[in-house]
């Protein structure tokens, strides 16, 4: 046989065990890759959520907790944790009256700020990690008050479309709750 045929075989044996390996190592770390195994809860801060909303922004992990807090008066948040780690928190607070969703973002630790993305209707400010918004509620207690929400990951998957929904949604839940009464 020639010489230089021989080489061309060779070349092509290696390029397709190279490329074989390749591919096993990308099946094989996909199939490796961390997943969800516990079901993502129905509620937020006691408020009935689609856990289609919550779910994009939780990491993989074996087990999940929402734990909620109402220490303070006017203050309702609550946490979720995967595997004992934070991964989101959500709050609703009462505000002066004449607070606005740009000074709730200028507040630290929303993880938003006055210049992210404004929904059009001006009700709702976001980013990668964070969101607020005003809550218009049904029976409000008092007309020198208003009430925010704030949703921030920490610890989930930031996504700037998934946190825009879920405040959304979790704001549009609280308009006639006890906390808006």
């Amino acid at each position: 046989m020639n010489r230089s045929l021989l080489d061309g075989r060779t070349k092509l044996r290696a390029s397709a065990a190279v490329m074989g390996a390749a591919i096993l190592a990308i099946s094989s770390s996909a199939c490796s890759a961390p997943a969800k195994s516990y079901e993502t809860p129905g509620s937020l801060c006691g408020k009935s959520i689609s856990p289609k909303l919550l779910d994009p922004l939780l990491p993989p992990g074996k087990k999940v907790s929402v734990v909620a807090r109402h220490e303070t008066e006017g203050i309702r948040r609550c946490r979720v944790y995967v595997d004992d780690k934070e991964a989101l928190s959500a709050s609703s607070e009462w505000l002066r009256k004449d607070t606005s969703l740009l000074d709730v973002a200028s507040m630290p630790f929303n993880n938003v700020d006055p210049g992210d993305k404004m929904t059009d209707d001006g009700k709702f400010i976001y980013s990668e990690n964070g969101a607020i918004g005003e809550v218009t509620c049904l029976r409000p207690p008092t007309s020198g008050e208003r009430v925010f929400t704030s949703i921030r990951v920490s610890g989930g998957k930031p996504s700037a479309e998934a946190l825009k929904n879920l405040v959304r949604e979790y704001s549009e839940k609280l308009k006639n709750s006890d906390h808006c009464s």
